[in-house]
């Protein structure tokens, strides 16, 4: 009936003008009532992201000649984008950034294992949506045929445009207009700044500047210098321990005598021959594997990690808490982090490595591992191209990259392969490994992932938070109830290497933690979440982990470390020669053992905002340096200097 009547109707040309003008700027508003109260963001930012409709407005119609179409299609769009957005925010915690484009497969590929919620006011603001389509149908404002005033009309436009988001870049502009730019805390910036504005700031960080003192030569010399620092304590600590230095000397397989081996750097590549001491190693990156009492205590109807956590303070092991860069996703930024000891620091928000910045061959953990005899294969129980890890992983050194298709242990929870499954896949490639060699193997995990509150056939909430009914934290309970299966997959992986007389090492850790209930999360907290200082938020971005061998090595517990400086504490238990890099990031740690792209925390247990990383300067600007040369400097990189020689 309302359908009849529009297309009946001939709009005045006043009443035409008033919704050519009106529409555009009732499409921002809506799209920023999805997820919050538009009216609360500052005027002139309010104007900008009308301005930025108005701008689409004309751009379609100019295009396309025809102003009815030109509304309808930027209403669809910027309908469909919010409630995208709207979703999104739901499923992590964070907006759509510009990095999310490339992910977009990746996202996809997982979303029917999430419940996400329909509510009435975005009901009724896609229906408003509805009756705005309606009447843009008669706006029977046309170019038709005008060719070269449409083609100047575009040209015009798309200029406007241009110049817009260059103004969007522009940091003297940004303050003059006071742009709220926080990227530790991306939701809020959103809230602050508009969805529109906030998403074109961020598109300045596409591009990763050079540091001001950068130079090849630059970045060689400080390698060397953290190589020729780190030779010459070997040395000193040899000198002193005379019995450590008669073991090596009688070429005892003690892992004290590999990593008492002094590291000669020539800067040109040479194998470094097999010791037979040298330990398999085993690591288990557990998708968003965490204990959220680290924010406050709580109580559940059973322990949920009582076997990792009786691995604290045991023999043989090293535990404490990694401090990642991501939160409720994004977990390739997590195995980047610790497969090539760079940090997400100095790289854009909200940015994806593996699939921006890595299509050459990367000198990192992997690569460096096969230059000393080891075997290296990546697991990951899901489809082998997310994240583009199928193209990546070869490009680290990865020798094989076995996936859900090519497991041999299918056993599902959720849809999902389970941890206990993938442990299994791990022995069962042990087993059949070369016995010349040493075994490194690389596990992502996936049983964990999000989608908590979706209802499963064969999965049942077992362990709940004591005092509240299942229905009020159904996202909680599931993800205790999964961290509990994958507990017990643990205790039993680790009882099977118990029982292996070849020295292993097996390092699991978190890569981040998940998005369950905020009002859960404010309880622990006790506050509001928008209430809390970046201090109280870093705890949402820490997660346990624990290095154990078979064999004796040197004990710690309660270390606090970041995902980047990981695999050198590896490196150290396993007693195997570092890399110079490696090096210099064991160095750095000691002042600064913690550096994410949002915090960094000091020796001292300062604590430093990403906002405060100008306070750090004279610590992080060598790290900055290297990690241009290694990451970006692909024509003047040298991979011999991040790969060790005898």
């Amino acid at each position: 009936m309302i359908i009849s009547r529009i297309k009946k109707a001939r709009y005045p040309r006043w009443f035409m003008a008033v919704l050519i003008v009106v529409v555009p700027v009732l499409s921002y508003y809506l799209m920023e009532l999805m997820t919050h109260n538009p009216f609360e963001i500052p005027f002139q930012l309010q104007l900008l992201g009308w301005l930025f409709c108005y701008l689409l407005t004309g751009l379609l119609f100019f295009f396309t000649g025809r102003m009815n179409l030109a509304l309808i299609l930027m209403q669809l769009f910027i309908a469909v984008l919010g409630t995208v957005n709207y979703f999104v925010l739901q499923f992590r915690q964070s907006p759509i950034l510009p990095w999310d484009i490339a992910s977009a497969g990746t996202a996809l590929s997982v979303a029917d294992h999430f419940s996400f919620q329909f509510t009435a006011r975005l009901g009724g603001i896609l229906f408003a949506w509805l009756i705005m389509l309606l009447l843009s149908v008669k706006v029977s404002v046309r170019m038709k045929g005008q060719w070269k005033k449409r083609a100047a009309g575009l040209g015009l436009t798309a200029a406007l445009s241009v110049l817009y988001v260059l103004c969007l870049q522009s940091d003297s502009i940004m303050n003059a207009l006071d742009v709220y730019e926080m990227p530790f805390t991306q939701d809020y910036t959103y809230e602050q700044n508009g969805f529109f504005v906030s998403f074109l700031v961020n598109t300045k960080y596409l591009k990763v500047d050079k540091p001001e003192e950068y130079s090849p030569e630059r970045a060689e010399e400080i390698l060397e210098n953290a190589d020729n620092d780190s030779s010459e304590k070997s040395g000193s600590e040899e000198t002193g321990n005379e019995e450590a230095g008669n073991r090596a000397a009688s070429g005892s397989s003690s892992s004290a005598a590999v990593s008492a081996r002094p590291l000669s750097r020539s800067f040109s590549s040479s194998f470094v021959s097999r010791d037979e001491d040298m330990p398999n190693i085993i690591v288990v990156m557990n998708e968003a594997f965490s204990d959220l009492s680290v924010i406050g205590d709580f109580q559940a109807s059973e322990d949920y990690m009582p076997f990792f956590r009786s691995l604290y303070g045991s023999e043989n092991t090293i535990s404490g808490n990694v401090f990642v860069s991501v939160l409720g996703g994004n977990t390739a930024n997590t195995e980047f982090e610790f497969l090539t000891g760079d940090t997400m620091a100095f790289l854009p928000t909200g940015s994806i490595p593996y699939q921006q910045f890595i299509s050459d061959e990367l000198p990192a953990l992997p690569e460096l591992l096969r230059e000393y005899g080891y075997t290296t294969t990546a697991l990951h129980p899901y489809n082998s191209n997310g994240w583009r890890r199928d193209s990546v992983y070869p490009l680290l050194g990865f020798d094989d990259f076995l996936y859900n298709g090519t497991f041999h242990y299918q056993k599902r929870l959720r849809g999902y392969i389970t941890d206990e499954a993938a442990f299994q896949e791990i022995i069962r490639t042990y087993e059949e490994k070369d016995e010349e060699g040493p075994f490194f193997s690389f596990l992502v995990t996936m049983q964990n992932h999000g989608g908590y509150a979706k209802e499963w056939n064969g999965f049942e909430r077992t362990i709940t938070v004591s005092g509240r009914e299942d229905d009020e934290l159904s996202r909680i309970n599931a993800y205790l109830t999964l961290l509990k299966v994958t507990d017990d997959a643990f205790r039993d992986l680790i009882s099977y290497y118990e029982a292996v007389d070849e020295k292993t090492i097996i390092l699991m850790f978190g890569d981040h933690q998940p998005n369950v209930e905020t009002g859960f999360l404010e309880e622990l907290y006790g506050k509001d979440y928008d209430e809390l200082t970046p201090e109280e938020l870093a705890l949402r971005y820490q997660t346990p982990f624990v290095l154990w061998a078979n064999y004796d090595i040197e004990e710690a517990e309660n270390v606090d470390i970041s995902a980047n400086y990981l695999s050198t504490l590896l490196m150290d238990a396993a007693g195997l020669p570092k890399s110079a890099y490696q090096n210099f990031l064991s160095e750095l740690r000691e002042k600064l053992p913690v550096i994410t792209a949002n915090f960094a925390i000091d020796a001292d247990g300062n604590f430093y905002s990403s906002s405060e990383y100008d306070q750090l300067a004279d610590v992080l600007e060598d790290y900055e340096i290297i990690q241009y040369y290694h990451l970006f400097d692909n024509e003047h990189r040298k991979n011999e200097i991040f790969l060790s020689s005898d």
